[in-house]
């Protein structure tokens, strides 16, 4: 279940500014969620995993991806109003120049494919986050990111519905506990 919101953004920048919720629990703050997180949303190599068992690593990347969710909360609202703002694309840009990544061709079943690797675990999680935030700016109209409706519920997501209506970030979660509500309310008017 736990996996589930973790990915339900539809992008892994979505994903990360979901993993703050209103009541302030912080998913960066639990190493064992966190890394729960990382996994999910596929940010880890093998020996990524080997290098997290460093405490010192682990703070590392933890401050590399609060950082990265600030730049994430600010591109968000940009979406939110009238597109990236000067700002934003600056923040982006400034990522970009420490950045170290590699290039590897690799052959996929009976294809080959050019992969970019971040050279360490957090040139890697941030070319993944930027990568993730340039694809969706390239293919997802900004109509289709959106607030989940549930007035207690903070999360985003991209609306890939063929209708384009999604409400909510879960049927599961939010959109029962709305139709649940309504439905006391109702039942509450009729008696």
């Amino acid at each position: 279940m736990e996996t589930t919101r973790f990915t339900l953004g539809g992008a892994v920048w979505i994903n990360l500014v979901n993993t703050i919720n209103k009541r302030q629990i912080d998913v960066l703050d639990d190493p064992e969620r966190l890394m729960a997180w990382l996994m999910a949303n596929e940010l880890l190599r093998e020996s990524d995993q080997k290098e997290l068992e460093n405490k010192e690593t682990f703070r590392q990347i933890t401050d590399v991806l609060r950082s990265l969710r600030n730049i994430c909360f600010a591109v968000l609202e940009d979406f939110q109003q009238a597109g990236l703002s000067p700002s934003s694309v600056q923040q982006l840009s400034s990522l970009t120049d420490p950045l170290k990544v590699k290039l590897t061709l690799r052959a996929f079943e009976g294809r080959l494919e050019l992969v970019n690797e971040g050279l360490h675990t957090d040139d890697h999680i941030t070319y993944q986050v930027l990568a993730s935030i340039v694809y969706t700016l390239q293919t997802v109209s900004r109509d289709r990111i959106r607030a989940c409706e549930h007035e207690d519920c903070i999360l985003h997501f991209i609306d890939i519905s063929k209708s384009g209506k999604r409400r909510w970030c879960s049927m599961e979660t939010c959109g029962n506990r709305h139709k649940a509500a309504e439905f006391y309310a109702r039942k509450k008017q009729k008696e």
